[in-house]
């Protein structure tokens, strides 16, 4: 039963880190029973709120009804009332996307802009109060929003249905603090529970005509299936919540067993992060695993089984995420972001000429190559083509790094090596290495290794020319 006592309870357990007297509620009301209820609870327990609304202009005079209504309710309860009025099919026209997406990310982008609003004039004084280690801590604004226990079924459903993996199961959370400072108060309580409230407590609301309309899928859900199901499982609402509550106790487990195997097996070997092909063929096929990896890096559920292919793959193969690429190389799977700005490209075969990030690399391969015709230039490199293993790599040098400097006759940390060239920062921050295998070949525009010289009688020699960007 939904009351205000029963209410304070859950919400006591559910978010003990936000204090109703000690917070602003941004609360995101349409008009329907499911947020007039919240609203007014919350009004009922003297939090300071402020109501949020937005005209989609989705359902012409009845979108402009529902703004009025709740402008009306805001100022009956004397709540400060803001609105947001949006054509929301231009939008989704102009940007290519479902009227339901455009919908989403217009309300949120709105409410977060809102809440910085509301935090600023909140938090005025944060400054000063910094300088006072007994000031009051900064005055949290959360945006509360009215999804209920039946909401949470038909998710789940939804999810299902589509395909998912255990998290999908585990439904709506009743929590996020990541870029907004979200709660959803009554997700423990059902649609029946709060009509009963409404009902009780003498509030009237509006009806979204298109909640009838099966256009969409979790109306069809709403409206179709779950009258159906209740038929005959009369608590299968209940039932659905309370095992999405079981699941996330079961992916906690899940979560901490697959990390630790993963914290077991990553490794930040020359300044880029890897695991090994031994310890990943541990739990080869096995798509949690290796969901709970790759997901950190962009990567979709769809695209395991392709990933899973990366690791007998010839050297150098790759799958890509928008923000990440797996990379084969060597016994490992490298993790290589492509936000840090570094130099990270495979190089296959010779060719005539490779572009890079700040420059382009001149390659050509000599059958006896006079020594005598070597020049002095430090951009030019003679490499003994026996030596080699393709694919080569050419990077960004690390700190971890270390080769056998051309004459030194011993083993170099580079950045010590580095150090003896006077270089500016930007020059130091785009020195890159030409690798062959866990080798480095050729400090690009400084020297060569040693190890890949070429001699009197070298077969062929790769001859390589950096010629930097201007």
């Amino acid at each position: 039963m939904l009351t205000l006592e029963t209410f304070k309870l859950d919400w006591d357990k559910q978010f003990p880190d936000v204090r109703l007297r000690r917070s602003h509620f941004v609360l995101s009301v349409s008009g329907g029973v499911d947020s007039i209820v919240l609203a007014h609870i919350m009004h009922s327990l003297n939090a300071k709120c402020t109501i949020a609304h937005v005209n989609f202009q989705l359902r012409a005079e009845e979108s402009k009804r529902d703004e009025q209504f709740v402008r009306d309710f805001a100022l009956q309860i004397n709540i400060p009332f803001q609105v947001q009025v949006v054509d929301t099919q231009k939008y989704a026209a102009t940007y290519k996307m479902g009227i339901q997406e455009a919908a989403r990310e217009i309300r949120y982008a709105w409410f977060g802009a809102l809440m910085q609003e509301l935090s600023a004039t909140e938090n005025k004084n944060s400054e000063d109060q910094k300088l006072n280690a007994l000031s009051p801590k900064p005055i949290p604004v959360v945006l509360l929003t009215a999804h209920h226990a039946n909401d949470q079924a038909e998710t789940i459903l939804m999810h299902l249905f589509r395909g998912t993996g255990i998290h999908g199961l585990t439904g709506i959370p009743m929590r996020r603090k990541d870029v907004l400072n979200l709660a959803r108060p009554l997700l423990n309580f059902s649609k029946k529970e709060i009509k009963e409230y409404a009902k009780a407590n003498g509030l009237s609301y509006v009806e979204d005509s298109s909640n009838e309309k099966d256009d969409y899928s979790r109306n069809f859900i709403r409206n179709t299936i779950m009258p159906q199901v209740t038929e005959m499982y009369p608590n299968a609402n209940e039932n659905i919540v309370a095992t999405a509550q079981r699941l996330k106790e079961a992916e906690q487990i899940v979560l901490t067993t697959v990390n630790n195997f993963w914290k077991k097996g990553m490794k930040l070997k020359k300044g880029m992060l890897s695991v090994s092909i031994a310890h990943w063929q541990k739990v080869l096929g096995n798509a949690t695993y290796t969901w709970g990896l790759i997901k950190e890096y962009g990567f979709n559920s769809t695209q395991i089984e392709e990933v899973h292919k990366i690791l007998s793959a010839s050297n150098g193969a790759y799958i890509a995420s928008d923000t990440h690429q797996l990379m084969k190389w060597g016994d490992q799977v490298q993790v290589i972001s492509k936000e840090e700005g570094g130099e990270y490209l495979v190089i296959e075969k010779v060719a005539p000429i490779v572009e890079t990030k700040y420059g382009k690399l001149h390659f050509e391969l000599i059958e006896q190559f006079n020594m005598e015709h070597i020049s002095k230039n430090a951009n030019t490199a003679y490499l003994d083509a026996s030596q080699l293993s393709w694919p080569l790599l050419l990077r960004t040098w690390s700190s971890s790094d270390y080769f056998y400097p051309l004459g030194l006759g011993k083993k170099k940390k580079l950045n010590h090596f580095l150090s003896n060239f006077k270089l500016s920062p930007t020059e130091k921050n785009r020195t890159a290495v030409l690798c062959s295998g866990d080798k480095i070949g050729w400090v690009v525009g400084i020297r060569i290794d040693d190890r890949f010289k070429i001699k009197a009688n070298t077969p062929f020699t790769l001859k390589i020319s950096w010629q930097e960007m201007a």
